[in-house]
Protein backbone atom coordinates (compact mmCIF):
# COMPACT_ATOMS: atom_id res chain seq x y z
CA UNK A 1 0.00 0.00 0.00
CA UNK A 2 1.39 3.38 -0.99
CA UNK A 3 1.54 6.16 1.63
CA UNK A 4 -0.82 9.08 1.05
CA UNK A 5 0.82 12.37 0.36
CA UNK A 6 -0.73 15.27 2.19
CA UNK A 7 -0.72 18.35 0.03
CA UNK A 8 -1.45 21.49 2.01
CA UNK A 9 -4.45 23.41 0.76
CA UNK A 10 -3.43 26.99 0.10
CA UNK A 11 -6.37 29.38 0.43
CA UNK A 12 -6.89 31.74 -2.49
CA UNK A 13 -5.81 35.36 -2.04
CA UNK A 14 -8.38 37.87 -0.83
CA UNK A 15 -9.16 40.60 -3.35
CA UNK A 16 -10.75 43.65 -1.71
CA UNK A 17 -12.02 46.46 -3.93
CA UNK A 18 -13.80 49.58 -2.78
CA UNK A 19 -14.28 53.16 -3.95
CA UNK A 20 -13.21 56.10 -1.79
CA UNK A 21 -14.02 59.71 -2.62
CA UNK A 22 -11.59 62.53 -1.91
CA UNK A 23 -13.71 65.65 -1.44
CA UNK A 24 -12.90 68.77 -3.38
CA UNK A 25 -11.33 71.68 -1.55
CA UNK A 26 -13.92 74.37 -2.11
CA UNK A 27 -15.45 75.33 1.18
CA UNK A 28 -12.49 74.39 3.35
CA UNK A 29 -11.59 78.03 3.66
CA UNK A 30 -14.95 79.70 3.90
CA UNK A 31 -14.67 83.38 4.46
CA UNK A 32 -16.63 83.65 7.70
CA UNK A 33 -16.11 86.42 10.19
CA UNK A 34 -15.16 85.27 13.67
CA UNK A 35 -15.73 87.00 17.00
CA UNK A 36 -12.19 88.33 16.72
CA UNK A 37 -12.85 90.16 13.44
CA UNK A 38 -10.70 87.79 11.35
CA UNK A 39 -12.03 85.47 8.69
CA UNK A 40 -11.47 81.74 9.01
CA UNK A 41 -9.68 81.91 5.65
CA UNK A 42 -7.13 84.29 7.12
CA UNK A 43 -6.70 82.10 10.20
CA UNK A 44 -6.19 78.95 8.11
CA UNK A 45 -3.71 80.73 5.84
CA UNK A 46 -1.67 81.82 8.85
CA UNK A 47 -1.66 78.34 10.41
CA UNK A 48 -0.73 76.42 7.29
CA UNK A 49 -0.89 77.89 3.78
CA UNK A 50 -0.88 74.35 2.32
CA UNK A 51 -3.75 73.12 4.48
CA UNK A 52 -6.00 72.79 1.43
CA UNK A 53 -3.53 70.36 -0.11
CA UNK A 54 -4.11 67.63 2.49
CA UNK A 55 -6.80 65.01 2.07
CA UNK A 56 -8.38 62.17 4.02
CA UNK A 57 -10.89 59.66 2.71
CA UNK A 58 -12.13 56.60 4.53
CA UNK A 59 -14.88 54.02 4.47
CA UNK A 60 -16.07 51.48 7.02
CA UNK A 61 -16.54 48.00 5.61
CA UNK A 62 -18.27 45.01 7.20
CA UNK A 63 -16.16 42.00 8.15
CA UNK A 64 -18.86 39.84 6.56
CA UNK A 65 -17.90 40.72 2.97
CA UNK A 66 -18.02 37.65 0.69
CA UNK A 67 -14.33 38.08 -0.22
CA UNK A 68 -13.43 37.66 3.48
CA UNK A 69 -15.32 34.37 3.94
CA UNK A 70 -12.05 32.43 3.63
CA UNK A 71 -10.98 33.90 6.99
CA UNK A 72 -13.58 31.73 8.74
CA UNK A 73 -11.78 28.54 7.71
CA UNK A 74 -9.87 26.76 10.47
CA UNK A 75 -6.10 27.05 10.44
CA UNK A 76 -5.91 30.61 9.03
CA UNK A 77 -3.35 32.45 11.13
CA UNK A 78 -1.75 35.09 8.90
CA UNK A 79 -3.13 37.62 6.43
CA UNK A 80 -0.71 40.07 4.81
CA UNK A 81 -1.05 42.68 2.09
CA UNK A 82 0.61 41.39 -1.07
CA UNK A 83 -0.11 44.15 -3.60
CA UNK A 84 -2.40 47.08 -4.14
CA UNK A 85 -3.15 49.96 -6.44
CA UNK A 86 -5.38 53.00 -6.93
CA UNK A 87 -7.41 53.70 -10.07
CA UNK A 88 -9.46 56.74 -10.89
CA UNK A 89 -13.22 56.25 -11.24
CA UNK A 90 -14.10 58.75 -13.94
CA UNK A 91 -17.56 60.28 -13.86
CA UNK A 92 -19.68 60.11 -17.01
CA UNK A 93 -19.28 63.43 -18.76
CA UNK A 94 -21.98 64.37 -21.27
CA UNK A 95 -19.97 67.19 -22.82
CA UNK A 96 -17.01 64.95 -23.62
CA UNK A 97 -14.66 67.20 -21.65
CA UNK A 98 -11.80 65.75 -19.72
CA UNK A 99 -12.42 65.60 -15.95
CA UNK A 100 -10.41 68.05 -13.89
CA UNK A 101 -9.96 65.65 -10.98
CA UNK A 102 -7.72 62.69 -11.79
CA UNK A 103 -4.95 60.63 -10.23
CA UNK A 104 -2.54 63.32 -11.41
CA UNK A 105 -3.86 65.45 -8.53
CA UNK A 106 -2.54 63.02 -5.90
CA UNK A 107 1.10 63.55 -4.98
CA UNK A 108 1.71 61.23 -2.04
CA UNK A 109 -0.35 59.16 0.31
CA UNK A 110 -0.71 56.35 2.77
CA UNK A 111 -3.20 53.54 3.15
CA UNK A 112 -4.35 52.43 6.62
CA UNK A 113 -6.59 49.77 8.14
CA UNK A 114 -8.18 50.32 11.52
CA UNK A 115 -10.36 48.18 13.76
CA UNK A 116 -10.99 47.87 17.50
CA UNK A 117 -9.33 51.23 18.22
CA UNK A 118 -6.10 50.14 16.49
CA UNK A 119 -4.71 51.57 13.28
CA UNK A 120 -1.92 50.20 11.10
CA UNK A 121 -0.22 51.58 7.99
CA UNK A 122 -0.34 48.96 5.26
CA UNK A 123 1.03 50.82 2.22
CA UNK A 124 2.20 54.14 0.81
CA UNK A 125 2.50 55.73 -2.60
CA UNK A 126 4.32 58.53 -4.33
CA UNK A 127 2.87 59.64 -7.66
CA UNK A 128 5.67 60.70 -10.00
CA UNK A 129 3.66 60.50 -13.23
CA UNK A 130 1.63 63.40 -14.56
CA UNK A 131 -1.20 61.31 -16.05
CA UNK A 132 -1.12 57.88 -14.43
CA UNK A 133 -3.85 55.35 -15.15
CA UNK A 134 -2.96 53.45 -12.00
CA UNK A 135 -0.85 54.22 -8.92
CA UNK A 136 0.85 51.19 -7.38
CA UNK A 137 0.94 51.00 -3.59
CA UNK A 138 4.30 50.28 -1.98
CA UNK A 139 3.95 47.67 0.76
CA UNK A 140 6.70 48.70 3.17
CA UNK A 141 6.23 46.07 5.86
CA UNK A 142 3.85 43.17 6.15
CA UNK A 143 1.98 43.20 9.46
CA UNK A 144 -0.47 40.40 10.18
CA UNK A 145 -3.87 41.89 9.33
CA UNK A 146 -6.01 38.94 10.42
CA UNK A 147 -7.30 40.69 13.56
CA UNK A 148 -8.29 43.74 11.49
CA UNK A 149 -10.15 41.86 8.76
CA UNK A 150 -11.85 39.34 11.05
CA UNK A 151 -13.72 41.99 13.04
CA UNK A 152 -17.36 42.98 12.72
CA UNK A 153 -16.27 46.06 10.74
CA UNK A 154 -13.02 47.78 9.82
CA UNK A 155 -12.04 51.09 8.25
CA UNK A 156 -9.97 51.55 5.11
CA UNK A 157 -8.36 54.98 4.79
CA UNK A 158 -6.20 56.80 2.29
CA UNK A 159 -4.68 60.13 3.20
CA UNK A 160 -1.91 62.29 1.85
CA UNK A 161 -1.16 65.42 -0.15
CA UNK A 162 -2.53 66.85 -3.41
CA UNK A 163 -0.38 68.41 -6.12
CA UNK A 164 -3.01 71.09 -6.60
CA UNK A 165 -6.48 71.93 -5.33
CA UNK A 166 -9.30 69.68 -6.40
CA UNK A 167 -12.22 71.49 -8.01
CA UNK A 168 -14.41 68.36 -7.99
CA UNK A 169 -14.49 65.29 -5.78
CA UNK A 170 -12.10 62.55 -6.88
CA UNK A 171 -13.38 58.97 -6.74
CA UNK A 172 -10.60 56.41 -6.39
CA UNK A 173 -10.97 52.65 -6.55
CA UNK A 174 -8.66 50.95 -4.05
CA UNK A 175 -7.71 47.38 -5.00
CA UNK A 176 -5.93 45.32 -2.35
CA UNK A 177 -4.73 41.72 -2.62
CA UNK A 178 -4.04 39.87 0.61
CA UNK A 179 -2.12 36.62 1.02
CA UNK A 180 -3.74 34.11 3.37
CA UNK A 181 -1.74 31.48 5.25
Amino acid sequence: MKPLLMVPVVPPPIILATVLTVDHNQGLRRSLRTNFGLSTQAINARLDPDMDLLYLSETTLPGSLPCLAVLEQPGITIVTLRTGYLECVLPHNKEGRRPTSSLANLATGNCFLSANNRKVAIAAFSNQELEPERILLEVSHRPNLLDYLRTESFTLEISGAHRRRLTRPLSVQVMLEFTVE
